[in-house]
């Protein structure tokens, strides 16, 4: 007669399975936020091409970036969370970002001048 295995002890109900198991953990889509609004930090991103600019665009397509909140201001550049920033450094995309400021942090004078 073969012997049976012993069964391992089982986990007790409130014990958390390991991170490894955990679905949040496995899964690499980033939960961001609906609109660019929601964000402290933005930052547009100016590419080197139209090829570039191309790229990018395609990149919004992922998985990852699908619900990316962007804005296309000018058709030469994109509008993103600084969050994502890195996601189109590691695409290998040439591009310069600057950080988008408030209209809070302009002087007076250029808040009136923009709103004429």
């Amino acid at each position: 007669m073969s012997r049976l295995k012993q069964n391992k002890a089982s986990k007790s109900l409130g014990e958390q399975p390991p991170a490894s198991n955990n679905l949040a953990a496995r899964c690499s889509i980033e939960p961001w936020q609906p609109h660019l609004s929601q964000y402290e930090k933005t930052s547009i991103l100016i590419f080197s091409s139209d090829k570039e600019l191309e790229a990018a665009i395609d990149l919004l397509w992922t998985s990852n970036l699908r619900n990316l909140p962007h804005e296309t201001p000018d058709g030469n550049s994109l509008v993103v969370p600084a969050e994502a920033i890195e996601y189109f450094r590691q695409a290998g995309l040439r591009f310069t970002d600057k950080r988008v400021r408030n209209v809070t942090e302009l002087p007076t004078g250029e808040i009136r001048r923009l709103r004429k």
